[in-house]
């Protein structure tokens, strides 16, 4: 097995386009001289070449969505994402269980050489710890099963849905990075720590507000959209041949200075209580 083929040519699907960082994305994209194809439930951002709705909670309409596609895409950057502040099953679907099925329906369709690119969070970042259980959700056959294996075991698997989702896109990446050898198709997934989007407010009611802003003290400024979507595009299209099956962390440093200390943890509003 190999994955040295050459990064391809051809048209790139976006989902969660419309807004924030999958705005900043396709932007970038376009610049670049791309084709993008959105997905999304809002709107089509401006430029692209198609935009197909597309709700990722719903397997029907993920389904409609791939019927309305044709072709050979060079990448799919998966994007689209809720936060912990909506309804838990809603946090799962969106989040893990649509991006596996968008992802799954259209891997034949993603050419050799290509790329996947998911977004995952720093929330992300102690997936070991529920290894077992994300590689359980995943090995479920369908969009459907996996809800339900969600309704069984939430309560057991001690994570809120919105840590749970993003940890299981980083086994989800790291299971596809093996599948895509044969045919070169490199998946990594993006871990953004805070960013200025519209749902940022969301994400400040979900760990707190001083949480929030302590955590975006300490390195600056939050992320914005743009920080994020220079990564994501290097990763669909930019020049690299042994990426593969990563996590990469886009935070500003943030949890390297929590990691090696230069951070102090007991300043945080989270460890005052």
């Amino acid at each position: 097995m190999s994955y040295a083929a050459p990064m391809i040519e051809g048209p790139v699907i976006v989902t969660g386009a419309s807004t924030g960082i999958g705005a900043a994305t396709t932007k970038r994209l376009l610049d670049s001289g791309r084709e993008v194809i959105s997905l999304d439930v809002k709107e089509a951002p401006p430029g692209v070449a198609t935009h197909i709705h597309c709700d990722l909670s719903d397997p029907a309409s993920i389904d409609a969505a791939v019927a309305g596609l044709d072709g050979a895409y060079a990448s799919l950057l998966n994007i689209a994402g809720v936060p912990g502040t909506v309804p838990s099953d809603m946090v799962v679907k969106v989040n893990t269980l649509g991006l596996r099925q968008l992802t799954d329906s259209l891997w034949d369709r993603i050419g050799d050489g290509g790329t996947v690119v998911n977004v995952s969070s720093i929330a992300g970042n102690q997936w070991k710890k529920r290894f077992d259980a994300h590689v359980e959700l995943l090995d479920t056959p369908d969009f459907r099963s996996g809800a339900a294996w969600w309704e069984a075991n939430e309560a057991a698997v001690r994570a809120d849905p919105y840590t749970f989702s993003k940890e299981a896109v980083v086994v989800y990446t790291m299971q596809l990075a093996g599948r895509g050898l044969e045919r070169g198709i490199r998946v990594n997934d993006v871990g953004p720590g805070p960013v200025d989007t519209p749902i940022f407010p969301d994400f400040s009611a979900q760990v707190g507000e001083e949480q929030m802003k302590w955590m975006c003290d300490q390195v600056g400024r939050p992320a914005g959209p743009d920080d994020i979507a220079q990564v994501l595009v290097w990763l669909a299209i930019g020049d690299h041949d042994w990426l593969n099956g990563q996590h990469i962390i886009v935070d500003g440093g943030l949890m390297a200075g929590l990691s090696s200390r230069w951070i102090d943890r007991a300043t945080s509003p989270a460890a005052r209580g």
